[in-house]
């Protein structure tokens, strides 16, 4: 074997997380501690003068060198969590999703990927994509430039019930929600933001037609705390009382905040820093408060909770979560 055989199969050891003993390494190949040595001091070198982000180690305990990345790299935990939460958005077709878990599993090394794998075949062997069955990721980068270059564009979009549109938008932000990939985008005629679902645009191409004030950007991080089921509307605050498990409700509506305490006899009970965030009582209830955009969406959510939720204002909310529940009353009659 020789040098370079040598050192690319050293290389290849290290890339998989391997201490490299220079003794085992000699018996190995067959061959003298100083051409080891050699060996590892060339690659030591190549990785200096190509600047990248790994250097070897000496790890005296084991008498023997591993490569450390100057870069967090992502470990076996890390990947775990990135693909359950991947097979679970349902959000690319069969193809993407193997390709991107596929590129995950290689970032780790061999002993890694055989555990996680077994972690992950049953729940991809049952995966089921979306009913658009589309290739998404070159679009959602596309589009991720336009909002990067601040290009505006043409797009031709399907609407809900099919019918084709053609509208001239300013992209601001994508949006992940519910399963779907959403573009927000300015839309002058209507003077403001909308959404937009990345599977639906047909067709797209710079105009480059449409400029907005740095004030008036798109606050994404703020908007996706407001926002319910992806249906956009005016600021509101809301209040209502609720008798469930009230994490759901603190992580559901990142905006919402506890400012009161009710015991089973409808008692005020005292509000501290500490039960701000605790569950209520048994049979007790919390006054919650929370500003959200628009009424649909959180119309969806808190019917969504049964008898365990009454809205208290404002009051327009409350005639139409009435209207709401005796629609849904006739239909059982």
């Amino acid at each position: 074997m020789n040098s370079a055989q040598r050192q690319l199969t050293i290389y290849i050891k290290l890339m998989n997380n391997q201490i490299v003993n220079k003794r085992d390494l000699a018996n190995d190949f067959s061959t003298s501690l100083r051409t080891i040595q050699r060996d590892i001091s060339q690659i030591k070198t190549t990785f200096d003068n190509l600047n990248i982000p790994y250097k070897l180690e000496y790890v005296s305990n084991s008498n023997g060198y591993r490569l450390k990345s100057d870069q967090h790299l992502l470990n076996q935990q890390e990947v775990l969590v990135l693909i359950k939460v991947l097979l679970a958005s349902r959000s690319l077709n069969k193809i993407e999703l193997n390709n991107t878990i596929t590129g995950l599993l290689n970032l780790i090394d061999t002993n890694s990927k055989k555990k996680v794998t077994p972690l992950i075949k049953n729940e991809l062997f049952y995966y089921k994509s979306l009913q658009h069955k589309q290739d998404l990721l070159n679009k959602v980068w596309t589009l991720s430039n336009f909002i990067i270059q601040k290009k505006s564009i043409q797009i031709t979009y399907t609407k809900q019930h099919s019918e084709t549109v053609i509208r001239n938008v300013l992209p601001q932000a994508i949006i992940f929600s519910e399963y779907y990939f959403y573009l927000v985008s300015y839309n002058p005629k209507y003077q403001s933001n909308l959404l937009y679902r990345i599977d639906r645009i047909q067709n797209y191409n710079v105009t480059d037609d449409i400029q907005l004030d740095y004030k008036d950007r798109f606050e994404d991080g703020d908007f996706r705390q407001k926002i319910q089921f992806m249906y956009p509307g005016k600021l509101i605050k809301i209040k209502f009382q609720f008798w469930g498990i009230v994490e759901a409700v603190l992580d559901r509506i990142p905006t919402a905040k506890i400012i009161q305490r009710l015991n089973a006899n409808n008692v005020e009970e005292p509000l501290t820093l500490k039960n701000k965030t605790a569950q209520s009582s048994p049979n007790g209830s919390v006054i919650i408060e929370a500003e959200v955009f628009g009424e649909r969406g959180i119309m969806m959510w808190l019917l969504s909770q049964g008898k365990n939720v009454k809205v208290l204002s404002p009051e327009n909310l409350v005639t139409n979560i009435k209207k709401e529940t005796l629609s849904i009353l006739n239909r059982y009659e």
